[in-house]
């Protein structure tokens, strides 16, 4: 082994080893409080907030079956996924399965946001908390049977818990592994930009100022003054301040998810294209390096999103807070009925 292997499998164990476990820890503590956060006050009243509860939902399964796997097996030099068929399959298959509807539900809000900004009555109905548990519940069931191919077509083999080499899975999910990584980034950005064009817009119409006319087109302009103003009003009633929280945690939250995801997602890519290729024993090892920090990325972006929403979201915070003042009171209380 050359000495840019070993320097790079040192440097895996101390980022699987030690940097993973605060990542880890963090996350679950703070996606437990998002689902609380969210299920509170005025957040819990908003379809939307239903959307960021499933993600922190899926973003514990994705670092209980991922991270958690990885620390493990880091501090332990023992796999299971080697030894255990059933273990292999059910972890990739929940990890997998996580990962990817993490994406879709992050598209779903962004997409969520765009409809709530919409001038048109129809479209803003469609964002409502009876429709948004539908789609959570279809989708969820859908996807979740779709990656049952993951259990099916996995293998222990020599280099571990694997798709199987036999030809047609391997590159099935390569692919399907590859459309997951892309496609995700291209609805996200699309919707956030309609998203922004339209709130900026919005504050075009605020703050158009009046021009000066003459007596003779007065009523004229002050009917089509009047229908402006309908415009703005109803712009102000939809773009509630609780929505224009939500749309900049939304847009905070795409922020970050590309710069975590997007490492991953030129990997899958690499790999695609590579797939072909004879590599020497320096190349796997570069190969599985890149692989392993850019999952780690992945694991981070699961892990953070409560703090970001604690440091940019005001309504985030007096509702975290409110809990965290509930909580203290009902300690308080506890405690004087036995003292």
């Amino acid at each position: 082994m050359s000495t840019l292997a070993s320097q790079l499998r040192a440097s895996l164990v101390y980022v699987n080893g030690y940097c993973l476990i605060p990542v880890f820890t963090l996350g679950i503590i703070g996606n437990i409080a998002n689902m609380i956060v969210f299920c509170q006050g005025r957040l819990k009243n908003n379809g939307c907030s239903l959307y960021f509860v499933i993600v922190s939902l899926i973003h514990i399964f994705v670092l209980c079956f991922g991270c958690i796997v990885r620390i493990v097996i880091t501090l332990s030099g023992f796999d299971l996924s080697h030894f255990s068929l059933f273990f292999c399959k059910c972890r990739v298959y929940f990890f997998v399965a996580g990962v990817v509807l993490s994406r879709f539900y992050l598209c779903l809000i962004s997409i969520d946001r765009w409809l709530i900004t919409s001038l048109n009555a129809r479209t803003r109905r469609l964002s409502n908390v009876k429709t948004i548990r539908r789609i959570i519940l279809v989708s969820t069931i859908i996807w979740l049977l779709f990656h049952l191919h993951v259990g099916i077509g996995f293998r222990i083999e020599i280099s571990g818990c694997v798709p199987s080499s036999d030809g047609f899975y391997s590159t099935f999910y390569l692919i399907t592994n590859l459309a997951f990584s892309i496609i995700p980034f291209i609805i996200i950005i699309l919707f956030t930009t309609l998203t922004l064009h339209r709130i900026i817009m919005k504050k075009r119409l605020g703050n158009r100022r009046n021009p000066v006319v003459h007596p003779v087109e007065l009523v004229e302009r002050n009917n089509h003054q009047s229908n402006s103003q309908n415009t703005m009003n109803d712009l102000d009633e939809r773009l509630s301040n609780k929505n224009l929280q939500l749309i900049k945690l939304n847009i905070i939250q795409v922020i970050f998810f590309i710069l975590l995801n997007l490492p991953n997602t030129i990997y899958t890519l690499y790999s695609f294209i590579t797939k072909t290729n004879q590599k020497t024993n320096d190349q796997i090892t570069i190969d599985n390096f890149f692989n392993y920090v850019a999952s780690s990325l992945l694991y981070t972006h699961c892990a953070i999103s409560f703090y970001i929403y604690t440091l940019a979201s005001v309504t985030f915070r007096k509702e975290f807070w409110t809990l965290c003042l509930r909580i203290q009171q009902n300690i308080v209380t506890f405690f004087r009925r036995f003292l």
